[in-house]
């Protein structure tokens, strides 16, 4: 194997020579633009996931990251992450107490079954397995429609996260933000930057730009830093939310595109 030069950038995990410009180490596969995780204050990447989107290698919450570690996040998409976490967290609970349920009425139709043929119909053994049967039923179809219920948290707590990032990215700009620079601070395709940037725009947090070359953009409203900048920000996120979230039950579509999820297909 080839000597690296000694100045060639090494994985943060197991020391390995890293490529130019290299996003995880082709040895142990750990992510070098790793940050803190806002669910368990680990310093670790994070990988793509079918519905999270990107999920903390450590922890596995959800996580927006930042290949830009000259942006600084103001920290507004933890709590709407950690809301996130809660919703697919008691998901699972409520699927597993339903299947539990649906389990427990399986049994009871299969000893209802033997009980028919051993004793045969009476009005008196229908009238048990009803007893029995119907609220387990009834629990069983409650526990799974919550799980749905929350199950339909978890997109728009996330979509709101993203754009909270996104105007991070947007405000801390130098220049005119086009899709393809937002794509890859957030590190996601150029489609799924494009539909930020015009929901930005829509709430009111970054407008359309030329720069001095002559290529459209997008410019912030109000700079990072403003006091009222600051709360201006805050309102535009929480428009955003309920404008994604009014988007998700309207649509009632598959929250934004394939592998990082991003962008729902048919709003493109």
């Amino acid at each position: 194997m080839s000597q690296a030069s000694p100045g060639a950038a090494r994985c943060r995990v197991c020391a390995a020579a890293l490529a130019p410009e290299s996003d995880r180490c082709p040895q142990c596969g750990a992510d070098q633009r790793a940050e803190a995780c806002p669910h368990c204050s680990a310093v670790a990447g994070a990988s793509a996931h079918p519905e999270l989107r990107f999920q903390c290698d450590a922890c596995g919450g959800p996580r927006v990251p930042l290949a830009d570690d000259r942006i600084q996040r103001s920290g507004r998409e933890a709590p709407l992450l950690h809301k996130a976490r809660a919703a697919a967290a008691a998901r699972s609970v409520w699927r597993a107490v339903g299947v539990a349920a649906s389990a427990l009425l399986g049994f009871e139709l299969f000893l209802f079954a033997v009980l028919l043929l051993v004793l045969g119909a009476s009005v008196g053994l229908f009238a048990a397995g009803l007893l029995t049967m119907a609220p387990v039923a009834a629990f069983s179809l409650w526990a799974l429609r919550r799980a749905k219920s929350r199950s339909r948290e978890i997109a728009p707590a996330l979509d709101a996260a993203w754009v909270s990032v996104a105007s991070d990215v947007a405000r801390q700009a130098e220049g005119p933000l086009t899709a393809g620079g937002l794509a890859s601070s957030l590190r996601i395709a150029e489609p799924q930057a494009e539909e930020l940037l015009a929901l930005l725009e829509v709430n009111d947090v970054v407008r359309g730009a030329v720069s001095p070359a002559g290529e459209f953009g997008y410019a912030p409203k109000l700079r990072v830093g403003a006091a009222r900048g600051e709360d201006r920000g805050e309102a535009g996120v929480e428009s955003v939310a309920r404008a994604l979230a009014a988007e998700e039950e309207t649509f009632a579509a598959e929250p934004l595109t394939q592998r990082t999820a991003h962008v729902d297909p048919a709003k493109r």
